[in-house]
This record gives C-alpha cells, structure tokens and sequence, in this order.
C-alpha cells in the first residue's frame, strides 16, 4: 500500500474511477460535490473520506462516520465485503485546500478487505443524534426517528450528525488511522493510475467475473441518492 502526497484529489479519482467502473460512473459525480464541499469547510472532521470504487459505482463516505457503528456510512463501508464478491478499490482521502481551483490533498491507498475487517473492529458504538437547524442545533435520543422537520425556535431543518458514545474513543480511533497512513510509502499517482489501466507494470484484472457479480447485487446494494446535504444522504 502506499501514499499519494500533495495531489489533484478529483483529478486522480476520476482517473482511478475510469480504471475500474464500468457501469454507474455518473456517480462520481456526487462525490465531486461533496469533495468540494469538504474543501471550503471550517471543520476537520469534514477533511478526511474513505472512497470506495466498484465495478459499478463509487461512495464517498466521511472517515468520521465510518468508525460509528450502525451509521449509514459504516454500514455501506461494510456491505461490500459482507454481501458481495466485487472487487473494490479503496482510499481514504486527505483534503489539504484548494489551489487555483483544484482540490488538492493526500490519497492513501487501502487494502478493502482488511480494512473492511478493521472498522468492524475498531468502530465505536453509536451515541446520540444531532440534529442541525438554519438557526442552531439539538440533540435527540438515539435510534429516534429523523423526520426532517422544521424545529419552531430553530427554523429549517438542514441536516443530521451521529454522534459516538464515547468521542474519546473514536477520536483514538482517527488519530491511530492517521498514524498509519502517513506511515505508508510516498508512491507515484501517475505510475499507480497506470499500473491500474494495465498500462504500467502490473495488469488490470479482467472485470467480466466482477460485473456478473454485480448484476445480481445492485439492486440489495445501499442506494446513492442523487443529492446530498453536506455530508448525509437525507434529502430536504
């Protein structure tokens, strides 16, 4: 496995993408919107994502939620490697800011299967559920019912954050996954792109197994819905 340094995020993924997605590529298109959303936030937890690139289709999911079990991140992460035989390609992403446009960052290159593994392991329990306004924040009990709705003090709803149990916890957690990804070995995305492509020294594995497969998944797979706010797929 190796690290990405200091490269054009978006750039580099579609390439990947295009390596290995034969069907539902339009997908990447909202992990374009939610990558640069996540550039111009203030908040660092919005700086890190785990990418998942199948046979058919790509998820963008925010590192934060992925280690929170029963989250709708965690369990799309997971889903892959529990209910099919896809053949996925992983990264988590490192937004760093954006420079003359682009968005720019670190990709780490992830193993699907053992991290798979590891975020069952090492994801923390849920906690309660914050709920976002136009005007403020609440909290609500967990496993409650979201329904979206207008808050009288607080005015429209916009969106919806997980909390851990213990943010200790999942702080340890996101601190030992940044230790060792910057533990990895500096690599080149130009040469990795083409390993991929079977342009370099390694060969691209043939998709037909991997695509029949997916055929009879897509339709049990989590659903990417066609906008999102901010960092969660409940549409207001």
């Amino acid at each position: 496995m190796q690290k990405f340094e200091n490269v054009d995020i978006l750039k580099s993924l579609k390439a990947i993408m295009q390596t290995h997605t034969e069907h539902f590529q339009s997908d990447f298109d909202i992990d374009v919107r939610i990558l640069k959303q996540a550039a111009k936030s203030p908040n660092p937890e919005d700086k890190k994502y785990l990418w998942l690139c199948r046979p058919a289709g790509t998820w963008c999911l925010r590192e934060r939620d992925t280690f929170i079990k029963d989250t709708r991140e965690h369990n799309t992460f997971c889903f892959y490697a529990e209910q099919t035989r896809d053949k996925i390609l992983a990264y988590a992403v490192e937004l760093t800011g954006i420079e003359k446009g682009r968005v720019t960052g670190n990709l780490y290159e992830l193993d699907y299967q053992k991290h798979y593994k590891h975020v069952k392991d090492a994801s923390v329990a849920p906690g309660d559920t914050k709920l976002i306004y136009e005007n403020g924040e609440r909290t609500q009990e967990a496993g409650k019912r979201i329904t979206g709705d207008a808050d009288p003090n607080l005015g429209k709803f916009v969106n919806f954050e997980e909390q851990p149990k213990d943010p200790a916890a999942l702080h340890g957690v996101l601190l030992e996954e940044k230790y060792n990804q910057h533990r990895l070995n500096c690599g080149s995305i130009k040469e990795h792109i083409e390993t991929l492509s079977g342009k370099g020294k390694g060969k691209k594995p043939s998709l037909r197994a991997q695509l029949a497969q997916d055929k009879k998944t897509v339709n049990a797979a989590p659903k990417k819905q066609a906008a999102k706010s901010k960092n969660k797929g409940l549409e207001v």
